[in-house]
């Protein structure tokens, strides 16, 4: 039997998703960020409160997608067309590097702090909670640093790497300590290579189709088809992620590294379609649902879990503080302090990981309800005082990467192959076109009937950084 839509909760959720952002621009002197105001709404319309929203497999289904394409969107920020470029190779790589010794360092501090807390016995597990400390929070960063346009700055880049390496390691790592309590030391405990494998094969199958059809071509227009494409990955690899036992989060972060990966210039404009769609729609129902499910009751009627709520707020911060203080050889000390705050706001994988430890009876149940109150409060108050903290001087947006820029080059063909063949069924390398036939001193405009002859003279344009490309096909 199909379960019916709840219509009135979804009506509901609509329309506070719509009135969110409108009250927070009232409020502007305190710079509430969107997400935080999302929560906090889902929070006054839920359990907590007036509990005016009932959550269905329809409503449940959509907060899921939310989280999947917020994922989605944090992978496609990831400016890898500058890792490829000579000038930034160097740049990128300490960039990486850093993010590495900041994680490296973030997973020892924790390590420390929960020994000390096992010894207490306010922990069972120390390296359940090593990991769960170190996490951190992408889909919250993302759309905070996008909103405040420092995520396209080397500065944002740093701090969005970082948390992604923090939020995607702990994810595998809990997700193996899980399994291995449940069943032991068994195959299912690797099943998430299956995922890596599959999210390979697919960019290697996707890069080779984009060779034999362009679907930014005209005859896709208007048909969205790079946003149908996007829903189409994303599933793909949420379904795999779904049936192997991974958090879907991991899957569809894939699918945007493999967008990223393949786009080129029509990258932009394909991130706008997308933003629509996510930002005006899924992703504020998963913040606000959030905030629904949370039901500040059961903390309450537990003194001791309240207490705990400072001191994980404290080791949160801790463990991001120490590791930031290493940017501040980059951007100096303001920038590091800064970006611990907005490295401690916590989000999806705490939620998860306090789930999955109340499952494995590592944590009680009131435990649980404090950690979740201690996301809620630690994604409201350190965004505010990296609001707060920061100074923006000498933050400025990247430059366009060169890889966008389009190169006009005048050929003469060498390859036999090409004569006396229409254009339309010639195969050029991806993002070239012909624009001009210069043939015995006479300019032609050509159409896809138009045939290459021996000695003709071709004007062509495409992106720079593939010109090689179009050199060996012309001249082989």
């Amino acid at each position: 039997m199909t379960e019916t839509i709840n219509f009135d909760s979804l009506l509901i959720l609509s329309i506070f998703a719509f009135l969110t952002p409108i009250f927070i621009n009232f409020i502007k002197k305190f710079r509430v960020p969107f997400v935080v105001g999302e929560i906090f709404v889902g929070i006054i319309i839920g359990k907590s409160f007036l509990n005016l929203v009932h959550e269905d497999v329809w409503i449940s289904f959509l907060s899921h997608l939310g989280l999947a394409y917020l994922m989605f969107l944090s992978g496609l920020e990831i400016d890898v067309d500058r890792i490829r470029i000579g000038r930034e190779k160097t740049k990128a790589f300490l960039r990486i590097l850093m993010s590495f010794g900041m994680f490296i360092i973030s997973l020892l501090i924790s390590y420390f702090i929960s020994e000390v807390l096992y010894n207490m016995n306010i922990i069972k597990d120390i390296s359940f909670m090593t990991l769960l400390f170190t996490a951190s929070a992408p889909g919250l960063i993302v759309p905070f640093l996008k909103e405040r346009k420092i995520l396209n700055t080397e500065y944002g880049q740093a701090i969005l790497i970082y948390s992604l390496i923090c939020e995607f390691v702990c994810l595998i790592a809990l997700t193996f300590i899980s399994s291995t309590i449940m069943y032991g030391l068994t195959y299912k405990n690797f099943l998430f290579i299956i995922l890596f494998v599959t999210a390979f094969l697919l960019f290697k199958a996707i890069k080779g189709f984009s060779l034999f059809l362009d679907l930014s071509t005209a005859s896709f227009r208007g048909l969205h088809i790079g946003v149908r494409a996007a829903f189409a990955l994303i599933l793909v690899l949420v379904t795999i992620s779904d049936k192997i036992g991974t958090e879907i989060i991991l899957g569809s972060f894939l699918a945007g590294v493999i967008f990223t990966l393949i786009l080129d210039k029509e990258k932009e404009d394909l991130k706008h379609e997308l933003d629509i769609l996510g930002y005006g729609f899924l992703i504020p129902i998963y913040f606000i649902m959030v905030g629904v499910n949370l039901d500040l009751s059961a903390i309450f009627h537990n003194p001791s879990s309240l207490a705990n709520i400072p001191i994980f707020i404290i080791i949160i911060f801790v463990v991001k503080l120490v590791p930031s203080l290493i940017m501040s050889l980059y951007f100096g000390i303001n920038k590091a302090i800064s970006a611990s705050f907005i490295l401690s706001a916590q989000l999806s994988l705490l939620i998860v990981g306090a789930q999955m430890a109340f499952n494995l009876n590592i944590i009680s149940s009131s435990d649980y309800s404090a950690f979740i109150l201690t996301t809620v409060i630690s994604c409201i108050l350190f965004p505010l005082c990296f609001d707060k903290i920061l100074k923006k001087d000498h933050i400025t947006e990247l430059p366009p990467s060169l890889v966008h820029k389009i190169s006009i080059m005048e050929i003469i063909p060498l390859n036999e192959e090409l004569f006396d063949k229409p254009l339309k069924e010639i195969r050029f390398p991806h993002n070239f076109r012909v624009f001009i036939i210069i043939r015995d001193g006479l300019e032609i405009l050509p159409t896809a009937d138009t045939k290459i002859l021996k000695g003709d003279r071709l004007i062509i344009a495409g992106l720079s950084d593939k010109s090689q490309d179009i050199l060996n096909f012309l001249n082989s």
